[in-house]
């Protein structure tokens, strides 16, 4: 994302966004501007993307380009948080049709995202779009404890743990494309909950929902989860997705979390009661056509 005074439009948004954008870190060595940011690295990275999309994950009409910036910025930084990461910088490419306002409050959502997370914005890209804005972040960060925590690591035995409730965001949003009025709820990624994960031994963000990730987590680990069903799991809370709550197994209970299920031999996901899984697909299918 670099920045000069030539007075297009695109630089003049590049500009503004640089200029709100709280870039301090230890190891920033240079930020937005030039064609590469560095950093300081001691070690090993991670690094993840996520993308949202006009017309798949928000409408403007009811989604305010705040909220759709930090919301993205929190799908990214989740993903830090299921790796067991600390984030340490963040590069972010928005293509629109025009950069308006509604593209200055996205990135004012992002920047206050950054600095609340300790992210520091490091630079990106800007592109004209045709149609609809995208906004595609990458988030880097660092090991937090012992190190990645991996989605194939589970054990039989272990305990299956959430680290909270589900559903919110899968209800709003079908309520808000059927026209009736609602709030579409905030998000957080996790992060607070690093010092909770050394004992952690498998980990995975719920991003397509409960179901879907699990069943992710328990392939990766060759393993079954055994899901001990809870009342207020209505089909939103096990499919809906993009609450960004952490799915995770360890040997025993962490603080912050709730058992809710066991790893054992076998395969899949069913419920420990018997009682029916809800039919395939569970949340959204990218690349599948239709509408969220």
């Amino acid at each position: 994302m670099e920045s000069d005074s030539t007075g297009s439009p695109e630089f003049e948004a590049i500009a503004r966004w640089c200029s709100s954008a709280k870039s301090s870190s230890a190891d920033l060595l240079v930020g937005p501007g030039d064609d590469c940011a560095w950093l300081r690295s001691r070690g090993s990275l991670a690094v993840s993307t996520d993308s949202f999309t006009e017309g798949i994950h928000f409408q403007r009409t009811w989604a305010p380009g705040e909220q759709v910036g930090a919301r993205a910025m929190a799908a990214a930084l989740s993903d830090l948080a299921a790796s067991r990461a600390r984030p340490i910088g963040c590069v972010v490419a928005i293509a629109s049709p025009i950069f308006d306002d509604y593209c200055d409050a996205v990135m004012a959502g992002v920047n206050a995202a950054a600095e609340r997370w300790a992210c520091p914005l490091l630079g990106g890209d800007t592109t004209r779009a045709p149609e609809k804005l995208g906004l595609h972040i990458t988030v880097l960060g660092e090991p937090s404890g012992p190190g990645p925590l991996l989605r194939s690591g589970a054990a039989a035995g272990d305990l299956l743990l959430l680290s909270g409730p589900l559903g919110a965001s899968a209800r709003a949003v079908a309520r808000l494309l059927d026209g009736e009025d609602a709030r579409w709820p905030i998000v957080r990624p996790r992060l607070d909950l690093l010092p909770q994960l050394d004992a952690a031994t498998a980990g995975i963000d719920i991003s397509d929902g409960l179901l879907a990730d699990g069943e992710h987590l328990a392939k990766a680990s060759g393993l079954r989860l055994v899901l001990d069903r809870q009342p207020q799991w209505d089909d939103a809370a096990l499919c809906g997705g993009e609450d960004y709550e952490l799915l995770v197994t360890s040997p025993t209970p962490l603080p912050g979390f709730e058992v809710i299920g066991r790893a054992e031999a076998g395969s899949g996901i069913l419920f420990s009661d018997g009682s029916p899984l809800p039919p395939r697909p569970w949340g959204f299918v990218h690349g599948a056509g239709g509408t969220p």
